[in-house]
């Protein structure tokens, strides 16, 4: 799957970062808004969609956590199960992780600061290094659609356990993970590749950690049932 998503990704880059579609984009959400980001603390977007949304996650992880340690170390009966409760625990953990490292690292502007919609400081491409004047921006790649751009990996989780749901698990990453996402842009927190760059790197975390876990356990979980 990376391998075909790879030259897509970078082809999205290239077009939303330096063809300019993230500009494009962005001043037209600016625009309908009244040149102003009116809905960056509005009720629903800030109060539900932001801080709820992160609640409810937490819930879930939790939830995949304690589950995890049950199969792990108390019902040791379903060892299949037990690995791909451990690989969805450590995507999840890997993939808010990484997302949070980078955005503490890259340095990048978000849109509500830039002077193109109401801000004070210059647009800069992502691979442009930012003056040292200018105060340090953790806004790349996007930390809120991690929020539901990590559970792609139920994807992978239900392919080792129930084959049928896949596509739904897949869907249920992607759903999440564009909600979040464009109402992050819709409050002037994001551009578009930032949530493209986050549904990349959550779909390596969820490919590499169930592969690197099935691989090591495929003699204790090849015979048992899905």
């Amino acid at each position: 799957m990376l391998q075909t998503l790879s030259p897509g990704y970078i082809a999205l880059m290239l077009l939303l970062d330096f063809a300019g579609l993230d500009i494009w984009l962005a001043s037209h959400w600016y625009a309908l808004q009244g040149y102003q980001w009116a809905l960056q603390d509005y009720w629903l977007t800030e109060q539900v969609l932001h801080k709820g949304a992160r609640r409810l996650n937490y819930l879930f992880a939790l939830a995949v956590l304690l589950t995890t340690v049950f199969y792990q170390f108390i019902d040791k009966s379903q060892p299949k199960r037990a690995t791909a409760y451990l690989a969805l625990a450590l995507s999840l953990l890997l993939s808010f992780t990484l997302v949070a490292y980078l955005k503490s690292i890259t340095n990048v502007a978000c849109p509500w600061s830039l002077s193109l919609f109401g801000g004070t400081e210059p647009y800069y491409h992502l691979l442009q290094q930012r003056p040292a004047y200018l105060a340090g921006s953790q806004c790349f790649p996007a930390g809120h659609a991690s929020v539901g751009y990590a559970w792609v990996a139920l994807y992978y989780f239900f392919k080792h356990t129930r084959p049928d749901y896949r596509i739904i698990g897949l869907a249920t990453g992607l759903i999440a993970g564009l909600i979040l996402g464009f109402t992050q842009q819709l409050r002037g927190a994001h551009f578009m590749s930032h949530d493209i760059t986050t549904l990349f790197i959550c779909l390596l975390c969820a490919k590499g950690c169930f592969a690197l876990l099935f691989r090591t356990n495929k003699n204790m979980v090849a015979t048992e049932p899905v």
